[in-house]
C-alpha cells in the first residue's frame, strides 16, 4: 500500500478513508486497482499499465495541457476498495460553453459506502474548481474511453471500449447519478450480411452517379490520411452531444498510435471534386492479445502475439466515422458502410465488425446501421449530477 497521507475519515465507517493521490506509489496503486477488482472475470481486458499511467500523468500526455485533475483512492483497512478521477477539461468547457466537471477512471469493489465516498470526493473537488455539474464516466474526454456498461455484460468488449460488472450502475444510481446519454455498440456479423434489395439498388444508384472518388489508405499515405480523417471527424461531430475537439498535440499523439495498429484496407476516404468529404476507420480487435499481455509488454510479447493471432483474426471495430455536414444527404453514409461490407467479402477470415460508439439520439446513423444488418449488443451510459444537488 502507498503512503496514506491526506486521508480523511468518511461517514460513520471509521475503517473507510479517502486518499488523494499525490505520489508515485499511490499512482501505481491507482493504475493497478483494476486487476484486484476484475482479474477473475473472463471478459475483462487488462489495459497496458504504462499507457494508462502516461495518460493519467500531466506533462506526459498532451490532454493535460488544457486540463487538470485530482485522483482519489478509497481505502478500507489495508485494502484499496475503489478509485476515481475528478477532471476539469478547459478545452471542452470553452467549446461547449458549460462548466462541466468530469468523473472518470472509476473502478470499485461491490462496496456502496466506498463508491459513494469516491463520488462525493470528486464532486467536492469539482465544486472547488467552480464547476456546475459532474458527468461521467469519461476517461478523460469523449475522445478516449467513456461510458459505464449497463447492458450486454455477456458480450466481450471491443478494442478501446470499457467493461465493468453489472453492480457498477447500482453504485452510481444509488448515489443519485442520473442518465444523461446512452451510447450504443452495434455488431455486424458475416452470417447476417443480407441487405434488402432496395438498399442494394440505392447503393448502386449512388455509385453510378460518380460524384465521389474514394481512396483506400496505404502505408505510404497513412499519416496524411489519419490527419484528414481527424479533420473530418472534427467537422462532422462538431454539433454532436458531448463532443470535444482534439488539441493539435492530442491529434499528433493519436496519429502516432494509429499508425502502429491500423490495417490500411479497412481505412477509406471519400472525396468530392478533390475535397475530403467522408471517411471511416476500422481497427483490428487486439483485445485477445491484450488479455495475454496482462498489462505489460515484455520480451515475450511476440510469442503472445503469435498465440493470439487466430483469436484476433477477422474481428474489427469502427473507431472513426465522419461525414462533412454538407455531404450528408448525398448518400455517403451508404457508401461508407458498403465499403465495409465490400472488405468483409474480400477477406475470407472476416467474422464481425463492431460500430461503437453511437449516440442513442443519433437516430439517422442508428437506423442506417440497422439497415445494414447491425444489431445493438452493448449499451454504455453517461451519468450526470448537479454539483449543488443535496439528497
Amino acid at each position: 500500500m502507498a503512503d496514506n497521507r491526506n486521508v480523511a475519515p468518511v461517514a460513520a465507517d471509521g475503517a473507510l478513508r479517502i486518499v488523494a493521490v499525490h505520489d508515485e506509489a499511490s499512482l501505481d496503486d491507482f493504475v493497478a486497482l483494476p486487476w484486484a477488482v476484475h482479474a477473475r472475470h473472463p471478459l475483462w481486458v487488462p489495459p497496458l499499465r504504462a499507457q494508462d499511467k502516461a495518460l493519467l500523468t500531466p506533462g506526459k500526455h498532451p490532454f493535460w495541457n488544457a486540463a487538470r485533475r485530482e485522483l482519489f483512492l478509497a481505502v478500507r483497512g489495508n485494502e484499496i476498495a475503489g478509485r476515481i478521477a475528478a477532471i476539469v477539461d478547459d478545452n471542452h468547457n470553452a467549446y461547449a460553453r458549460e462548466r462541466c466537471g468530469v468523473f472518470g477512471f472509476f473502478e470499485c469493489r461491490n462496496d456502496r459506502p466506498a463508491a459513494h465516498a469516491l463520488f462525493a470526493a470528486a464532486r467536492d473537488w469539482l465544486a472547488g474548481q467552480g464547476m456546475n455539474f459532474m458527468r461521467g464516466p469519461i476517461n478523460p474526454s469523449t475522445n478516449y474511453t467513456c461510458g459505464m456498461l449497463v447492458d450486454g455484460f455477456d458480450c466481450p468488449p471491443a478494442i478501446m471500449m470499457p467493461w465493468n460488472p453489472p453492480y457498477y450502475a447500482e453504485l452510481a444510481e444509488s448515489w443519485h447519478l442520473r442518465k444523461e446519454q446512452d451510447l450504443f455498440a452495434y455488431l455486424i456479423e458475416r452470417e447476417r450480411l443480407d441487405l434488402p434489395q432496395w438498399l442494394r439498388d440505392e447503393v448502386a444508384r449512388i455509385k453510378a452517379e460518380g460524384r465521389f472518388t474514394r481512396r483506400i489508405s496505404s502505408r505510404a499515405t497513412l499519416a496524411e490520411d489519419i490527419r484528414i480523417m481527424l479533420d473530418l471527424y472534427r467537422e462532422s461531430w462538431a454539433q454532436n452531444w458531448g463532443f470535444t475537439p482534439l488539441s493539435p498535440a492530442e491529434a499528433d499523439e493519436l496519429v502516432g498510435e494509429l499508425k502502429t495498429y491500423l490495417q490500411p484496407d479497412f481505412f477509406v476516404l471519400f472525396f468530392h471534386r478533390g475535397i475530403p468529404a467522408a471517411g471511416m476507420v476500422a481497427l483490428p480487435d487486439f483485445n485477445p492479445l491484450l488479455k495475454r499481455l496482462n498489462g505489460r509488454i515484455g520480451i515475450t510479447a511476440p510469442w503472445h502475439f503469435w498465440k493470439a493471432r487466430k483469436e484476433m483474426q477477422g474481428s474489427y471495430r469502427i473507431i472513426l466515422f465522419g461525414i462533412k455536414p454538407e455531404f450528408r444527404l448525398m448518400g455517403l453514409p451508404l457508401l461508407l458502410l458498403d465499403y465495409m461490407l465490400e472488405q468483409a467479402a474480400a477477406h475470407p477470415d472476416f467474422k464481425r465488425v463492431e460500430g461503437s460508439w453511437v449516440l442513442e439520439d443519433n437516430t439517422a446513423i442508428d437506423d442506417l446501421i440497422e439497415d445494414f444488418s447491425g444489431r445493438i449488443t452493448k449499451r454504455y451510459r453517461l451519468y450526470r449530477r448537479d454539483i449543488a444537488e443535496q439528497v
